[in-house]
């Protein structure tokens, strides 16, 4: 294992620059930012204050590239998820859904342990997850 992780150290140090993707715990607000560019070019940092929520807990920088923002829409009032949900009807979305469903609607394959649930399809199946509720009831998310 440690020689692999040296061979990776030294192809990091060969590269002049290595692309960092991170993607941040949920929270409220990213208050400090200003940001540039659109359409094909992309959205990116332009103006960050130094002792911003955004700079100081997630480390931004400017230049820093804004691949995409994920909103929960726990505790959110009806009309501000309307008016989330009709400015994002133009972009590319993802959503999560989550269902109580009886257990015969879920069946797990014995080989794989792969689920299947009748209803929504998440794209990626490494996103879907269960939760027992009781012994009839599944819960389904993403």
């Amino acid at each position: 294992m440690e020689a692999q992780i040296s061979v990776t150290e030294e192809k990091l140090k060969a590269s002049e620059m290595v692309e960092v993707i991170v993607e941040t715990e949920p929270q409220s607000g990213m208050s400090g930012i200003n940001v540039s560019g659109g359409g094909r070019e992309g959205i990116f940092i332009s103006d960050l204050l130094k002792d911003s929520p955004a700079a100081k807990a997630l480390h931004l920088l400017e230049g820093d590239q804004l691949l995409s923002a994920r909103v929960f829409f726990e505790n959110v009032k009806y009309e501000d998820a309307v008016k989330i949900l009709q400015y994002a009807e133009q972009y590319k979305v993802s959503y999560c859904f989550k269902r109580t469903v009886p257990s015969a609607d879920v069946s797990v394959s014995p080989t794989s342990g792969s689920v299947e649930v009748k209803g929504p399809k998440a794209k990626m199946p490494k996103m879907v997850s269960m939760t027992k509720i009781n012994s009839t009831n599944i819960l389904w998310s993403c």
